[in-house]
């Protein structure tokens, strides 16, 4: 296996194993807020395509659900891959092997490599029967049950109208600032917290979902036509 195909193979095995295994710390007991309404899907307002402007991360937002995309260029040698016998074709700036048959888009060449743009995709939250919507306060709060009476929460902050906030638990700081309000819950190395409507705006009014990263939406004309997959 060639070296571009090797290192895609270790990212999709590592962003499979964190996305998969990630469980925070802090947890609740119920979908959060209590009894605030529940969403069947996002407003088409906040619909759309947002970036970072600090990096190549993508929020996607559709109807029912959220998609996290990192994309970034992927050199491969040809010459490697003609040593390994990979077959292989570029047809219309798009790269097409036994590895990537829906194609991969070529940002640029030269005599002896290919440039790869590479999407990396992870999916926040998708509605169905495991997952929860609740607004409240301005907030889209996406509720995961992981267990029962286990749930992990993410929530979506619109900021203006053109950028987003995505907000989640920073265990080092959030655990303690939730045991200041109540009291928890522990299972092995697990803390379950059921705040009230109040207990849970104290925390948020303390800086609660203390780790928070802001989109930028990117305007429809903008947002490029790729493949998927690789």
């Amino acid at each position: 296996m060639n070296r571009f195909l090797s290192f895609c193979t270790a990212i999709f095995l590592w962003l499979g194993f964190t996305a998969c295994s990630s469980e925070p710390a802090l947890q609740f007991e119920n979908p959060q807020p209590l009894n605030a309404p529940e969403l069947q899907e996002f407003p088409a307002a906040l619909q759309g395509e947002y970036q970072d402007p600090k990096d190549s991360t993508i929020l996607l937002v559709t109807a029912t659900a959220v998609i996290q995309k990192v994309r970034f260029e992927v050199p491969t040698s040809i010459q490697e891959m003609d040593k390994d016998s990979i077959p292989y074709q570029v047809k219309n700036d798009t790269f097409y092997s036994s590895d990537s048959p829906e194609g991969l888009p070529v940002l640029r060449s030269t005599p002896d490599s290919l440039f790869l743009l590479v999407t990396l995709t992870d999916t926040l939250f998708v509605q169905n029967a495991a997952h929860r919507l609740r607004k409240w306060k301005g907030a889209y709060f996406m509720n995961q049950q992981l267990a029962p009476n286990r749930w992990k929460v993410l929530c979506l902050k619109p900021v203006g109208r053109k950028k987003i906030q995505l907000l989640y638990l920073n265990d080092s700081v959030d655990l303690v600032k939730m045991q200041e309000i109540l009291t928890l819950r522990k299972e092995e190395k697990i803390y379950l917290a059921n705040p009230s409507q109040k207990e849970l705006r104290k925390f948020l009014r303390q800086g609660g979902f203390r780790k928070r990263e802001t989109f930028t939406r990117v305007p429809p004309s903008q947002v490029p036509k790729e493949k998927s997959g690789i």
